[in-house]
């Protein structure tokens, strides 16, 4: 039995219509399927939670959105030996997809979950604050700062709604970066890598706990993140002046931001960070609240996906 999670209202409700098409496939293939449409009062994290309480058997669950549809049906899974995950990209990003080489056409991403090629295990990321008020799953990424900041206030943009009709979603997050690097404050910070090394931050910009390459629509944050390795790769930026954050933004689109002094890539089993104030915490773009004290890692069980 399939379970199919769709958002209706990812690429700014466009995916309620190109859900049409793609069910017409799994009417013509003769697939036996179920189908539920989140809301707000009923996202996808309570429809999985939902459907692995109600139906503990072996079960294919296909989420189909965006990355923040994603992050919230991974947080409703579990039983992980019983079900088989599967993604339609149909968001304005899409990272998950991208960083698993998955294809961006729902199209044709419908056709190979219909009939799968293969299945693989991958990691998931998990955050945790010390205090326990923070504790989330993640697909994509988890971070803390700037990057966090850029989301928070992408989610909250009209422009990002229009741009969305146009495919052109992404520019919003270049668009708000830029404006941050001007406006925001960095704060004392000391990044522990797997309760050995540490990094002290005079000031930190953003530590960027990667499960995959991408983030912030297609921007390789991490190049050396593998989602199969049992590790996350961050990326600290730390003690750059304004003028320097401006320029590697123009690297990072090639992922050459790494190899300036300043931005250090580390891949490693948890990643604790201690900051002096509270810094705006994300999971796959959600806003997850802010907090001072966090240790990013890997789920201890691995999702099994169709690709």
């Amino acid at each position: 039995m399939y379970y199919f999670i769709v958002n209706p209202g990812s690429q700014t409700g466009k995916a309620k219509n190109l859900w049409h098409d793609l069910e017409e496939r799994l009417k013509s293939a003769g697939i036996d399927y179920k189908v539920s449409f989140t809301t707000i009062q009923n996202n996808a994290e309570k429809i999985a939670n939902r459907i692995c309480s109600e139906h503990p058997e072996m079960k294919r669950i296909v989420l189909a959105g965006g990355d923040g549809t994603v992050n919230e049906g991974i947080n409703g899974l579990f039983g992980y030996d019983s079900f088989i995950l599967g993604i339609i990209p149909m968001g304005s990003s899409n990272d998950f997809a991208r960083g698993l080489g998955i294809p961006q056409d729902p199209a044709s991403v419908m056709e190979n979950t219909i009939h799968p090629r293969r299945c693989i295990r991958i990691d998931n990321g998990l955050v945790i604050s010390e205090d326990g008020d923070i504790v989330r799953k993640f697909a994509v990424s988890s971070g803390m700062g700037y990057d966090a900041d850029i989301c928070e206030k992408a989610l909250h943009s009209k422009l990002k709604k229009f741009l969305n009709r146009f495919g052109l979603g992404k520019l919003v997050y270049y668009m708000i970066g830029f404006a941050l690097i001007f406006t925001r404050k960095a704060c004392k910070a000391v990044v522990t890598i797997d309760g050995k090394r540490t990094i002290k931050c005079n000031k930190l910009l953003f530590a960027a706990c990667m499960n995959t390459r991408y983030e912030g629509g297609g921007m390789p944050m991490a190049p050396a993140a593998n989602p199969f390795d049992g590790k996350l790769t961050v990326c600290v930026a730390h003690d750059i002046s304004r003028l320097k954050h401006m320029y590697l933004m123009t690297k990072i689109i090639k992922g050459k931001h790494v190899n300036y002094k300043g931005i250090e890539q580390i891949t490693a089993k948890t990643i604790e960070v201690n900051a002096e104030a509270p810094m705006t915490i994300h999971t796959d773009g959600e806003i997850a609240g802010k907090n001072s004290h966090i240790t990013f890692s890997c789920f201890p069980e691995k999702i099994k996906m169709m690709i």
